[in-house]
């Protein structure tokens, strides 16, 4: 999914502590609906505190997805919708035309309620051809097999922890990250003061990634690093080193971006390079 640069979120980063809460805002532009049911939405929190709270998703006057969130302090966070087969038909009911809506809270604060009208794409439906006589699930014929459970993933960033960084799909060896997590980067000043500086990005590109395969992929995205400009920019996402085992999927998930300013001091123009990476591993979801 092309990411969206919300221009109110940048501009409240610079809002003070004392001032009223921000709102947040998500963004008018999903991910398509994939063959799993699932679409994931941006929403940014320009606020410097956490928000905790549910997302819920309604076609026409009917829910049809809803989870808890969790966003962290100033920071564009990828949420994953779930829609079962039911919640994917009335999507198609009302021409993919849904409502989302967070109900937020800070710690100790007032609550607060964001809410976007946006339009998903859904997969196209599979024809249904007529069963021939004695098909499993026709008169005479043996009983319908249960369809096979979804593959979906959990997994953590490196090797100790919790299975809950990301989560993904694998379906014929194409992976799709569906809850994406956050990669360490360091960014370097080429001049000026040499600054350096770490911070943890939105490895914001879902996929489809091929296992087995290394690629990469260069689109437009926010940057939090203190060392670059608040605009979007140029980021290159890459996926390396995949491998999927009994029970086990490990790779290497990677970014790079970089920036160029004035350093007033000197007035001459310094580059900042910025680049991070961070294994992973993922087991099968309960």
């Amino acid at each position: 999914m092309t990411r969206t640069v919300l221009t109110t979120f940048l501009a409240l980063l610079a809002v003070p502590a004392a001032a009223h809460a921000a709102p947040v805002k998500i963004s008018p532009e999903p991910s398509a609906v994939s063959s799993a049911g699932v679409a994931t939405v941006e929403v940014a929190n320009p606020n410097r505190h956490v928000l905790k709270g549910t997302a819920a998703v309604t076609a026409g006057t009917r829910t049809i997805a809803s989870r808890n969130v969790k966003l962290a302090k100033r920071s564009v966070s990828a949420i994953a919708l779930r829609f079962d087969p039911q919640g994917v038909a009335a999507l198609r009911a009302a021409g993919g035309r849904a409502t989302i809506k967070l109900a937020l809270r800070r710690a100790g604060g007032r609550k607060s309620t964001a809410r976007r009208t946006i339009t998903l794409r859904l997969p196209a439906a599979s024809p249904q051809a007529p069963a021939p006589a004695g098909a499993p699930g026709t008169p005479g014929g043996p009983a319908t097999p249960a369809p096979p459970a979804s593959d979906r993933w959990a997994g953590r960033m490196g090797a100790e922890g919790p299975y809950d960084d990301l989560e993904l799909t694998v379906v014929g060896g194409q992976m799709h990250i569906t809850k994406a997590p956050l990669v360490p980067v360091m960014c370097f000043e080429n001049g000026g003061s040499f600054r350096s500086a770490l911070s943890f990005e939105l490895f914001d590109a879902p996929g489809p990634w091929t296992v087995g395969t290394d690629a990469n992929v260069a689109k437009t995205g926010i940057a939090t690093n203190q060392l670059v400009s608040s605009g979007s920019r140029g980021i290159t996402y890459k996926v390396t080193g995949t491998s999927r085992q009994a029970g086990r999927l490990t790779g290497t998930l990677g970014m790079s971006f970089s920036d160029s300013k004035l350093d007033f001091p000197s007035y001459k123009l310094i580059f900042v390079n910025c680049f991070g990476s961070q294994s992973f591993e993922a087991v099968p979801a309960p």
